[in-house]
């Protein structure tokens, strides 16, 4: 199963398909975080671990790529950066998420290391078969150093994040696997049963394609219809044949082997009809909502309709906390230390870190500034 959290810390550093192709004898040496070696000054620790300036350069490279590529699709250019109005906030929350991208990256590591933990042969195969995939997908070895450059990556970060990713796994299993330490596997997968079910159903509206509800003959046309599906259930006709025959819910060709949801997720009609049935069982009379009438037949639970956010929610509702809130809470209680390297969350301060050229900007900055003085005075003198 492929871990939500894991996802995440990996979708930071791969936005769309990454890499490319190396040999397929070519992986990640061990499969292990490894702390970078830097000549240049450290900017900040977490619980002492040490962050370089190159290392928080690519992370506010990478954030700051992947705000303009969101920017840009509402019309908007780099220049907001330097904006005397919006540059500060923008420049402000980018430092927060190249900083917070650090700290996780590392309290991660650090759980993954104090809890003992080690990855499993299947894990560590799963992981370089992940990097050979992305490589394979961007189109080449020569492919994949042009994308970690223009990002500001090295390959031992890029590294990094797919071992992180790891270790975010192995996290989740720790904690709430068959050996769990906060839950496990059964615990979760007994309230599973205890609180979804799975059912299918034939609908026959009794409202149209605008939500209104049917009145006179289109509507006793309609109750019509539902009446002679339910005999024909009833007579023991195909349940499936007569969802084909008589259905009007287009989800039910997304799901054909039922929805699975838990109270709240349906109309309460739908939910209680449901629960009231046996897996297997059918209803036995047309249970009516402000959808329509329903047939229903209850079908049992499978694990594998366990789903990652299925999962995720069970786990918050025995556990009371989410895996990605356990980590939010290792951050918080990280003890996180700046030295004078890490400057200020300023635009200058951002353009030298990046080593990128503040003149021009800056001068549009100083422009915008004296309009805006210029306009505020000429409103002042014409009050």
């Amino acid at each position: 199963m492929i871990k939500t959290f894991g996802k995440r810390i990996l979708a930071m550093v791969v936005a769309t398909a990454v890499v490319a192709g190396i040999t397929v004898t070519y992986g990640i040496p061990n499969v292990k975080f490894k702390e970078l070696d830097s000549s240049e000054p450290v900017v900040m620790t977490v619980n002492g671990e040490e962050i370089h300036a190159d290392e928080l350069r690519a992370y506010l490279k990478y954030n700051k790529m992947s705000m303009e590529s969101m920017l840009s699709y509402y019309g908007m250019d780099d220049s907001i950066w330097s904006d005397a109005s919006m540059g500060p906030m923008m420049v402000q929350q980018l430092f927060d998420l190249a900083t917070q991208q650090a700290i996780e990256l590392r309290v991660v590591n650090q759980e993954f290391q104090n809890l003992g933990l080690k990855l499993t042969r299947e894990e560590k195969d799963e992981a370089e078969q992940k990097k050979r995939d992305d490589i394979e997908q961007i189109g080449g070895e020569t492919a994949f150093q042009s994308w970690l450059a223009s990002i500001g990556y090295t390959e031992d970060i890029y590294d990094n994040s797919i071992a992180i990713s790891a270790y975010a796994d192995a996290l989740q299993d720790a904690y709430y696997g068959d050996n769990g330490t906060k839950t496990n596997t059964q615990a979760i997968l007994d309230q599973f049963n205890d609180s979804y079910l799975c059912a299918k159903h034939i609908l026959v509206q009794s409202i149209d394609d605008s939500g209104n509800a049917l009145t006179g003959d289109a509507l006793a046309q309609a109750q019509s219809k539902a009446n002679e599906a339910l005999e024909k259930v009833k007579a023991g006709e195909d349940f499936d044949a007569l969802i084909a025959q008589y259905n009007e819910d287009p989800g039910m060709e997304m799901y054909p082997d039922g929805y699975v949801f838990t109270e709240g997720d349906m109309v309460d009609e739908f939910y209680q009809a449901a629960k009231a049935l046996e897996p297997g069982q059918t209803s036995d009379s047309l249970v009516e909502s402000g959808y329509g009438w329903h047939i229903i037949q209850r079908e049992p639970l499978t694990e594998d309709q366990l789903t990652d956010d299925i999962r995720d929610q069970l786990i918050q509702q025995i556990t009371g906390k989410a895996f990605v809130e356990e980590i939010t809470d290792l951050m918080d209680q990280a003890d996180v230390q700046y030295t004078d390297a890490y400057g200020e969350a300023t635009y200058e301060n951002l353009m030298k870190l990046l080593g990128e050229s503040t003149e021009d900007t800056g001068a549009a900055a100083a422009d915008d500034a004296a309009a805006q003085a210029e306009t505020q005075s000429t409103d002042a003198a014409a009050e």
